[in-house]
């Protein structure tokens, strides 16, 4: 076996193989793809909920954190800087999710530099470039994809405080440092410990002879991360009403790992070309296959990829916290999987122009699966949501005098919480309109979007309303909210309205009533 390939003994640094500075390569790569018309999809409900928590002073986004949202906090801190120096245009507030998937696939490439080689690196950042779903998480402001840079930034940290075998503790506490800024930004973040544990584990049966002062050292860096981050993880816990929505998904959500890539025929061929490349390697002998996939890689890869959805899979048994966004730090270990394995392929046809020729070619082949789902998310609902194109509606077609019922209402607790969210992200639409169902506004309610009035005070100020908006996320709203909200066309008919115009546009839909002289206002 190639020297370059073999494990140092213990204590002993490995050899890093090809320049650092192809990282950049990767990097850029993400950045390009990523940055490409990310202003042109609408935001969404969870870019709404940023923008209405970064739209007020700092001591007013404590307060609301007090209240909700706190495991975001960090990245609306960071947020609440940005939009400040920035402004909140979807190219700013977006910017920073892009430049962190682009430090990922440059950490993707040092980690398999480290542990393989500069070409399975290269590739394996290559990979992460193009896969949609990176795509996805780089162009929304929220959190994961710093959450996922700093995954790999801590991965690699790991794997210098392996090699440093106990006697550098610079690598355990920039890990520690590492791991904490993961689980601030996101403390469902924090599963990749038990991953690295697995790792260790496994590491540690080879080095026996300094096994024990790397687990004290890495033991001291996840035991500090996890204690700056229990003040976020205690009032998060205090706050689990928020994620009721979350739904105990069985199979379907051992499917939706496939989100990992993108969708299912993405994800498919991105296995089946990583398969091949495993089955390549094994045809060629033990020696080659050893080779190709290094027991350190492996002994990564795999657990930072399997652990954190088996943990989380498995506390959903008892109450279900399982949502595929909160393992999206978990895509840089298929990326490298993919990378060993294109660099296999290129390793088994000879010549090595040969090999760069066939490793392109399987690149291709995953980013040409994924070529239409990169299309649509670039598309003006490529974010899932249409709130722009509602609000140029409203726009377009509102009266002066003209009002809007909100039914954008998203339960998050038996107690009748909700999320008001519909309204926020653009101003020369909905906002504009006098919004007769706003109760408390959003600052002094403590709240992202304010509270819902109750429906006798509704009732009171549709009565001089003569045309109204009528918007929401889904044209029937969930159980546990007023009767009112989840049957507006029956409720609005009492009142003398008549439904004029609908529009229904990517998972919003919007309607225009009219109440004609004469009609009843069903007040009495």
């Amino acid at each position: 076996m190639p020297s370059e390939l073999n494990v140092m003994a213990a204590g002993g640094a490995r050899r890093e193989q090809g320049p650092g500075w192809i990282a950049l390569i990767p990097a850029l790569v993400t950045l390009g793809v990523t940055l490409y018309r990310i202003q042109r999809p609408s935001y969404n409900r969870d870019e709404a909920a940023t923008l209405l928590a970064v739209h007020r002073s700092f001591p007013e986004l404590l307060r609301m954190l007090g209240n909700t949202d706190v495991v975001h906090g960090a990245y609306y801190a960071l947020m609440w800087v940005i939009t400040r120096l920035a402004g909140s245009s979807e190219f700013a507030t977006r910017f920073p999710s892009a430049v962190g998937m682009a430090v990922a696939a440059g950490g993707v490439t040092l980690i398999g530099r480290r542990l393989i080689s500069g070409r399975a690196g290269l590739a394996g950042g290559l990979v992460f470039a193009v896969l949609p779903s990176v795509t996805w998480y780089a162009g929304i402001a929220r959190e994961y994809a710093i959450v996922t840079a700093l995954a790999t930034v801590a991965s690699y940290l790991f794997l210098r405080v392996l090699d440093a075998g106990g006697t550098r503790w610079r690598w355990p506490v920039a890990y520690g440092a590492a791991l904490a800024a993961m689980g601030l930004g996101n403390f469902f973040s924090l599963l990749i410990i038990p991953a690295h544990a697995v790792t260790l584990t496994a590491w540690a049966r080879n080095n026996r002879g300094v096994a024990r002062r790397v687990v004290v050292g890495w033991l001291s860096a996840a035991a500090v991360a996890v204690a700056v981050v229990s003040p976020v993880i205690v009032a998060g816990y205090a706050q689990r009403y928020q994620i009721q929505w979350i739904k105990w998904q069985g199979m379907r959500g051992v499917v939706g790992l496939t989100e990992l890539v993108g969708t299912p025929p993405e994800f498919f061929m991105l296995a089946a070309v990583t398969v091949g490349g495993l089955l390549t390697s094994a045809a060629r002998g033990r020696s080659v296959l050893r080779a190709d996939w290094p027991g350190r890689l492996l002994a990564l890869a795999l657990p930072w990829l399997l652990v954190p959805g088996a943990l989380l899979f498995a506390v959903s048994l008892v109450h279900p916290v399982y949502t595929f966004r909160y393992i999206v730090f978990c895509i840089p270990a298929l990326a490298l999987l993919a990378g060993a394995a294109l660099t296999a392929l290129s390793r088994a046809v000879g010549p090595p122009a040969l090999g760069w020729v066939v490793a392109a070619a399987a690149l291709a082949l995953i980013a040409g699966a994924g070529m239409p789902t990169q299309i649509g998310e670039r598309g003006p609902a490529g974010r899932d949501y249409s709130i722009r194109g509602a609000d140029q509606i409203v726009a377009r077609s509102a009266h002066p005098g003209d009002a809007l019922l909100n039914l954008s209402y998203w339960p998050m607790s038996q107690g009748g919480g909700v999320e008001r969210l519909l309204e926020a992200p653009y101003s020369f639409g909905l906002a504009r309109l006098h919004d007769v169902s706003r109760g408390a506004a959003p600052v002094p309610s403590a709240s992202p979007g304010g509270t819902f009035a109750p429906e006798a005070v509704i009732r009171q100020r549709l009565a001089t309303v003569t045309r109204l908006w009528v918007a929401s996320w889904n044209y029937r709203q969930p159980p546990g909210v007023a009767s009112w909200s989840r049957t507006p066309e029956k409720y609005l008919h009492s009142l003398g309205f008549t439904r004029s115009r609908t529009w229904h546009l990517h998972r919003v839909w919007l309607w225009l009533y009219i109440r004609h002289p004469g009609a009843t206002s069903g007040l009495g």
